[in-house]
């Protein structure tokens, strides 16, 4: 239901600004009660999901940026099954990291902000991947899209940094391609799965591997 009602509101203007609904008109449009929508409206908004606001006997909602990324996975598992022109392919071969990737993944500050806007519990490590040198221009033209991001944070002394995140897949299995903000480096990614991509696709290093970034 909480999907449902994202994309409702969604409909209605709901992710660029606040708009002026009622319990009344939701319900209907969601086929359920005025009081079951009034309690999944309050529901959503506990979650974090939308912003509310009263304004008499109406209320004012828009669609935070963790909302908008329920809409966002819910749009990137359609379009893995019927496919969608705003796709970027990359090809290259499996390397071997400095494994720092389980690491950085397996830290509390990332790992539960990949469960919270990324929708998967992550698999200890990721996948890099040396992209063919024709495929270096496209993996730039992905960084100019709006990325989910990861938020830096704080543990101890130390301070880790914001992390770029897309939905994606690497031969046909969902995840992520993540980009460290400070990252140097163009001709590798690294790609993160609630799988380990390397024991389900059998890969070696120096094995051939397709990535598909919705965007």
């Amino acid at each position: 239901m909480i999907e449902s009602l994202l994309k409702e509101l969604a409909l209605h203007g709901a992710i660029n600004r606040y708009i002026l609904v009622t319990t009344s008109q939701i319900g209907a449009s969601l086929g359920i009660s005025q009081q079951s929508a009034s309690r999944w409206i309050s529901k959503t908004a506990e979650m974090g999901l939308i912003r509310k606001e009263s304004v008499g006997r109406n209320i004012k909602v828009k669609i935070t940026r963790e909302g908008l990324n329920i809409l966002k996975y819910e749009f990137f598992r359609y379009l893995i099954l019927f496919g969608s022109p705003a796709i970027i392919t990359l090809k290259g071969i499996v390397i071997s990291g400095l494994g720092e990737g389980k690491y950085y993944v397996m830290k509390g500050g990332y790992r539960t902000q990949i469960h919270q806007k990324l929708f998967f519990d992550p698999y200890p490590g990721t996948l890099n991947v040396k992209l063919y040198p024709e495929y270096i221009e496209k993996f730039g033209e992905i960084l100019e899209h709006e990325p989910v991001i990861l938020d830096g944070f704080s543990e101890g002394d130390r301070n880790y940094g914001r992390v770029f995140s897309y939905f994606a897949t690497l031969n046909g299995t969902p995840g992520a391609l993540i980009v460290p903000e400070m990252t140097q480096y163009r001709d590798t990614v690294e790609i993160i799965s609630e799988y380990s991509l390397r024991e389900k696709h059998r890969l070696k290093d120096g094995t051939n591997v397709e990535i598909k970034v919705y965007l």
